[in-house]
């Protein structure tokens, strides 16, 4: 289908210049690949074989409250979901049941789902990827201290990828936990391809720990697959 797009537009295209009419440039909505994950040694093709563990401190940065709507509107997912739960990290959500869970992080702290590659709506582009991290503090925290992590992050975050635009931050909840969230733009570039991917990132505080949720995923279908970060997010239990 995605091909078929392409060839429709393309005779657009062709028509326009005959008639001598020049068409308006259009603004693709596209999500580069993390950064934090490309220093920490993940390829933008997951391969769980030669996985490295995603960097637990560094955390994806998020952008305007997600750029502008994109041109076309991306289909509604098909995902079907099973819950995920945590006892150490004390929480529970749901995922879709395909991704795969990346075995070479400390499940202790953090959780990373990958979506399968036969599954990707872009073929060449970023494999989606899905985070949930805690991070203690030993004292309690609040909103702010969630906020003031989540700047932290950012300013780490942008100097893991080729290019990186966060948005505004803004304030999030999950239940009672608040804190903020941010979306992002990132570039990254691997051999003679770049990668464009937008993400959001959400952090929250609960007792004396920051709870980190985030998704990274091709631009173009950033829409698309928030759809499941939306459903980590309303299915999100502290234990």
């Amino acid at each position: 289908m995605k091909r078929l797009t392409v060839l429709f537009l393309l005779a657009a295209l062709f028509c326009a210049a005959a008639c001598a009419e020049s068409l308006p440039s259009e603004n693709s909505t596209v999500f580069a690949p993390t950064t934090q994950e490309q220093s920490a040694g993940a390829s933008a093709s997951f391969d769980f074989s030669q996985t490295t563990v995603s960097n637990a401190a560094a955390t994806p940065v998020a952008i305007d409250p997600i750029d502008m709507p994109t041109p076309t509107p991306a289909p509604t997912p098909n995902f079907i979901y099973e819950e995920y739960r945590n006892e150490t990290m004390g929480v529970s959500f749901s995922i879709p049941y395909t991704w795969m869970l990346n075995p070479n992080t400390n499940h202790d702290t953090t959780v990373q789902y990958v979506e399968p590659k036969g599954e990707m709506m872009d073929d060449n582009g970023y494999q989606t990827r899905l985070t949930v991290e805690k991070v203690n503090r030993g004292l309690s925290q609040t909103a702010a201290d969630a906020r003031a992590y989540l700047e932290t992050t950012l300013d780490t975050l942008s100097g893991s990828f080729t290019a990186f635009t966060p948005g505004n931050i803004a304030s999030a909840s999950i239940g009672k936990a608040n804190g903020a969230y941010c979306y992002y733009k990132a570039e990254f570039t691997e051999g003679d391809h770049t990668y464009r991917m937008n993400g959001r990132i959400m952090i929250v505080a609960q007792g004396n720990a920051l709870y980190q949720i985030r998704i990274t995923a091709p631009r173009e279908w950033y829409a698309y697959y928030e759809h499941a970060f939306r459903k980590v997010r309303s299915s999100f239990k502290f234990l």
